[in-house]
């Protein structure tokens, strides 16, 4: 059990707003698989384009999505009402209008509270409603004064504005899922904490594009004429995700959700470590299935009792106190320890350009401790895990 923004989660475990909380049945698999919450598929008054999902994926590297499908007001306070009916799931729902009718997000918000939503997510972060136009300066003169999705997440002031009128408008708390493609994430997250918000949600959402088929030009994204830039998702976007989150928490006193490449219950751990109080994925759980919710709930639930933590409360910040900035860190002298028993001399450590400190004598790797710049790729790079660096 976890509180976050006044709510109580049975565990720390969000579904993000996607496909995967799209329909009434998705969310049941959701509450079926072990997830605490679900945030609903992105609703709008009216959506501006009727999408179909599309997608890049490289389970390697990540996934972006250019275009999709997305839920009308009604449609989204049915999926809402249903979803209190038949799921056990706390029941975020996310919302997003043009930032300079300020009346038309409180309609959204008061909707969904009536239908039973048990908070609101503040979109500020969806890239593919505006700001990717804006980007490749295809924004037309009509739409010019328009703010909506992350381009109003790029805006303080117009975030400011949109967390203070949801959060006057509803008795429900208010999350504003925030936009990375900014300068300073902070300060759009200090601009929702002074308009009232509850909470903040950081999770990927890079501005991205996929590789280029270099033999056929015109081929980028599958089943789709032409091609966008998108919202990433998946592996390539955690350690930023960190990022956010850490620096995040170390500005605002509202609580976090976290997340952005979350694969597994070690990651969900670490998100929590790094500030966040709740943690959410998506990209995974596409690429894998449901069992992936299953897996990191009870990974996280194992974690916490094998550490002897008393709650989950207990582990949010843990690592914060170990951040500095660049210029107060204290290197430490040292160099990998080699064990003989498992080093194969299949000479991957000699292969880092920079370095000269290891050589093979006998098949066995040798590390020359005054050469060593302590860099610590060549323990990245065996793979019998013969190297290791302490401290």
């Amino acid at each position: 059990m976890i509180e976050f923004a006044g709510v109580k989660f049975k565990n720390p475990f969000v579904v993000a707003s996607s496909p995967l909380t799209a329909t009434i049945q998705v969310l049941e698999e959701a509450d079926r698989a072990g997830a605490a919450a679900a945030s609903t598929k992105l609703t709008f008054i009216k959506q501006p384009f009727y999408g179909k999902l599309r997608m890049y994926n490289d389970p390697r590297v990540g996934s972006i999505v250019c275009h999709d499908r997305r839920l009308d007001l009604d449609e989204g306070v049915r999926l809402v009402e249903q979803a209190k009916k038949r799921t056990s799931l706390v029941i975020m729902t996310n919302i997003t209008h043009d930032a300079g009718d300020l009346d038309g997000w409180a309609r959204l918000a008061k909707a969904m509270e009536n239908a039973g939503a048990d908070m609101i997510e503040a979109n500020l972060i969806c890239p593919n409603i505006l700001l990717t136009a804006k980007q490749l300066g295809e924004l037309g003169d009509d739409k010019q004064g328009e703010r909506g999705g992350a381009l109003t997440g790029q805006d303080p002031d117009a975030s400011r504005r949109v967390a203070q009128v949801l959060s006057e408008s509803v008795r429900i708390p208010v999350v504003c899922k925030l936009t990375p493609n900014v300068t300073d994430i902070t300060e759009i997250a200090r601009a929702c904490e002074v308009g009232g918000a509850a909470g903040i949600c950081l999770a990927g959402a890079q501005l991205s594009l996929p590789p280029v088929d270099i033999y056929h030009p015109e081929r980028i994204y599958p089943l789709l004429r032409g091609a966008s830039m998108g919202s990433l998702g998946g592996p390539a976007t955690r350690l930023m995700g960190y990022a956010a989150v850490a620096q995040t928490a170390r500005r605002v006193k509202i609580p976090i959700i976290g997340g952005g490449g979350l694969q597994n219950w070690r990651h969900g751990i670490e998100f929590m470590m790094y500030g966040a109080t709740l943690v959410t994925a998506c990209t995974e759980i596409m690429w894998r299935g449901w069992e992936v919710v299953t897996k990191i709930v009870t990974g996280m639930d194992k974690f916490i009792e094998d550490q002897g933590y008393s709650s989950y409360a207990e582990i949010v910040g843990r690592a914060l106190p170990n951040l500095r900035a660049a210029a107060d860190l204290e290197a430490i002298p040292g160099a990998p320890s080699v064990d003989l028993e498992r080093c194969n001399g299949c000479a991957l450590c000699l292969k880092p350009a920079h370095c000269h400190a290891i050589t093979l004598v006998d098949k066995k790797a040798i590390v020359d401790e005054a050469k060593c710049y302590g860099c610590s790729i060549c323990v990245a790079v065996c793979p019998s895990k013969a190297l290791a660096l302490a401290g």
